[in-house]
């Protein structure tokens, strides 16, 4: 069984009084009936020794005349019946006198209402009072069948207490003494239990007042536990001067700070929910544009591959031509010395010539190629300059975000622990991306000085590879005019001799251009390629900065869901 306050409260105000009224009726029922029977038997005393006063205050000795009387002087004890009947009238207590264990004068009457007279005492009061001189009391005297409480006192002669001549005896019937004893126990019991009663009706109206407050409290308590923080408290409740008030205005007091409390973790809440979205939102954005710089760097590695591929392929042409124009300087020293064999030796030039002017064209071409690669490899890199750039200023919107949800999170308290962590992982993410950023500024800053010098070059390579035009035009020119007029095959050669010196000078310019052209053509495709790797580092790591930023819109959900179960009125 469950025991309630109200319960509780009863029984510890009513186990005390039950307690307090059988304490009370074993009281009655013992000690107050012993005490009234000690005031029955000091009542029946006095009694007794007031008749035996009334019997000695007269003058001579106890003696039996010889008509049986009982004379104590001149006074005729055994015609004493005003005495008696004025003893019990006064006395409320019958009494008799006895001459030697013999009734000679008694207000005791039988059921005839006759005085009875001539019974002997009994043998324990013979004993006691006759024989021992002893004052006996005794709560068991029986005369003519009624039970008395009985007091003895012994009767001395004048001058001589060796032996009693008698006794007087006073008594009081016990059945009504008992009656009276009990109405007092019964009044007392009665008034016990009147008391008792009202107790209990004074406690229960106490314990279910404090019932009713407390389960009153309980239930605010229950409504506030439950999120109600705008919860209307009694005012009667309210205005109680004792533990339930003070209970009921405590939890009033626990209402207004949880108000407080909640309400500042619900706009920290809102503030954080906005930052997050907008760190999110950025962070999308940046892993968005890294992707985009990263493919822009990819196509820079694409183009640089296929420059070096260029400058390799112009290399090998520019060798083979240096191959060629040698060949042609051996032929026209063979002129030189075999003028026979000229016109065999011009019409191996003039294919040879022929030869070189395709191979003119190709390696210009080449060189053109090599130019808008080398052009499309800076726009390339000012593309991933502005996105550096682009990068470094999302990088401190994301810091400035990061440091804004720490403050916030720091006002959540301990609520906030968990985002103050997160913020601080945003904010190291950020510093990793702003140095990144940084690094890949260096590396396109040295790619765009690279292509610059590789445009200049180009340029170089094409006023050469024009000049090489012109002369491989006057070398047929002249190739010509050998086969048209043999007679001056001699100066022909000579100039043919001449122009492939030239031609020999140009080729060796245009193999250390091309050679300088193809060692930056791989300096770019390993800058491209260290880029590449940054931008890959730089896209794991806001890759992990949008994880981060959607793990904490995540948790600033879960904390406005859970603020959410509290009822505030927004004013």
């Amino acid at each position: 069984m469950k025991l309630t306050i109200r319960k509780k409260i009863l029984l510890c105000a009513l186990v005390p009084v039950c307690l307090l009224g059988i304490t009370v009726f074993v009281i009655a029922n013992t000690f107050v009936k012993n005490s009234i029977i000690e005031q029955v038997e000091s009542s029946l005393k006095g009694t007794a020794v007031a008749t035996l006063a009334a019997y000695d205050q007269n003058s001579g000795s106890y003696m039996e005349a010889t008509n049986g009387d009982i004379w104590k002087g001149s006074y005729n004890i055994s015609q004493s019946e005003n005495l008696v009947d004025t003893i019990k009238a006064e006395a409320g207590m019958d009494v008799t006198f006895f001459y030697g264990e013999k009734r000679i004068m008694t207000s005791a009457v039988d059921a005839n209402g006759d005085r009875i007279l001539g019974s002997s005492a009994g043998n324990t009061v013979i004993s006691k009072v006759l024989k021992g001189g002893e004052e006996f009391f005794s709560d068991n005297i029986s005369i003519d069948g009624t039970i008395f409480y009985g007091y003895y006192v012994p009767v001395y002669q004048k001058g001589d207490t060796s032996a009693p001549i008698g006794m007087v005896f006073a008594g009081i019937n016990k059945e009504e003494t008992l009656a009276g004893v009990m109405r007092i126990i019964y009044s007392i019991i009665a008034i016990v239990i009147i008391v008792m009663v009202f107790c209990a009706v004074v406690v229960s109206l106490i314990a279910n007042s404090m019932s009713k407050a407390l389960k009153k409290s309980i239930e605010n308590v229950q409504q506030v536990s439950a999120g109600n923080l705008e919860l209307k408290f009694d005012k009667s409740l309210m205005k109680r001067e004792d533990e339930v008030g003070d209970l009921t205005r405590a939890i009033r007091n626990l209402q207004k700070e949880l108000k407080k409390i909640i309400g500042g973790i619900s706009e920290s809440t809102s503030m954080l929910i906005t930052a997050s979205d907008l760190l999110e939102h950025t962070s999308h954005e940046t892993y968005q544009n890294i992707n985009n710089v990263k493919t822009a760097v990819g196509n820079i590695t694409t183009g640089a591959n296929s420059q070096a591929k260029d400058a390799r392929d112009a290399s090998d042409n520019v060798n083979h031509m240096g191959n060629l124009i040698i060949e042609t300087r051996q032929e026209a020293d063979q002129l030189n010395d075999r003028a026979d064999t000229m016109r065999t030796s011009s019409d191996r030039a003039s294919d040879t010539i022929e030869e070189l002017k395709n191979i003119s064209v190709e390696v210009k071409k080449a060189v053109a190629m090599i130019a808008d690669q080398t052009k499309q490899t800076n726009e390339s890199a000012k593309q991933i300059k502005d996105a550096s750039a682009l990068i470094s200023e999302i990088a401190d919107e994301t810091n400035l975000l990061a440091l804004n949800a720490s403050i916030e999170a720091a006002r959540a308290g301990d609520a906030g622990r968990g985002f103050a962590v997160v913020a601080q992982q945003i904010q190291n993410l950020a510093e990793q991306s702003n140095t990144t950023s940084g690094s890949i500024d260096d590396i396109v800053n040295t790619l765009m000085k690279n292509s610059e010098l590789v445009v200049d070059t180009m340029a170089h390579v094409q006023e050469i590879i024009e000049r090489q035009g012109e002369h491989i035009t006057s070398t047929e020119q002249t190739v010509g005019e050998v086969m048209d007029e043999i007679k001056s095959s001699i100066e022909g050669i000579k100039s043919i001799e001449s122009k492939t010196k030239e031609l020999e000078t140009a080729r060796n310019e245009i193999v250390g251009i091309i050679s300088t052209l193809s060692d930056i053509a791989e300096a770019n495709v390993t800058d491209t390629t260290q880029t590449s790797g940054v931008i890959t580092e730089v896209a794991d790591s806001f890759e992990s900065v949008k994880q981060s930023a959607e793990n904490l819109r995540k948790t600033a959900d879960l904390l406005a869901e859970n603020i959410g179960s509290f009822h505030l009125v927004k004013d």
